[in-house]
């Protein structure tokens, strides 16, 4: 065995004796007593008192919309004996003698290229528009009376501003002229 050899090996025993008790020596080495690193033990101290917001509910990634989002706007009678009257949805297009007859516009024959919605509303028992109460907001129009009562989805998304209702007291039909608007970027 060298020098070199011996420092070494004394230098390990003082150490350990640094780093050990009495006890260890021994052979009595107590588990909780080993000082041991956990995450917890990195960084400031003074974290412990903080106290963190409960998490949120977990959100499904999949989900188009929240149901918080979601709102029915049309409120309906269950137990109700008014009669759903007969209704008809139509669409207009404005269009010209060069639209008809040379195409120049691009607008086809189908609805996509029409500008307005007319729900016609048949009500034959009812003498009097002053009879009618009518809401129309952008998805949905509703219909009541003492005899009738509409309430429906439309099948398009309309200005609700710019309506127009237009009454035939003849054939007692209730004409709703609606402006459509083709998407989220304005009218069509």
């Amino acid at each position: 065995m060298s020098l070199f050899e011996g420092n070494i090996a004394g230098e390990f025993e003082a150490l350990s004796k640094l780093l050990y008790s009495e006890k260890q020596e021994e052979g009595h080495v107590d588990p909780s007593s080993v000082s041991r690193p956990t995450p917890a033990a990195i960084g400031p101290k003074d974290l412990y008192n903080v106290k963190i917001p409960a998490p949120k509910a977990a959100k499904d990634p999949k989900a188009i919309w929240d149901e918080s989002e979601v709102v029915d706007p049309v409120e309906d009678d269950i137990e109700d004996s008014r009669q759903i009257p007969e209704y008809k949805f139509r669409y207009k297009q404005a269009v010209e003698s060069t639209d008809v007859f040379l195409g120049m516009s691009g607008k086809t024959e189908s609805s996509t290229s029409c500008e307005d919605l007319v729900v016609r509303i048949m009500l034959p028992e009812v003498s009097n528009i002053s009879e009618l109460d009518l809401d129309v907001k952008s998805t949905f129009l509703k219909l009541s009376s003492v005899k009738y009562k509409l309430s429906i989805y439309l099948p398009n998304e309309v200005d609700e501003e710019k309506g127009k209702a237009k009454w035939d007291s003849k054939q007692r039909v209730l004409s709703v002229t609606l402006p459509r608007i083709d998407n989220e970027f304005g009218q069509l």
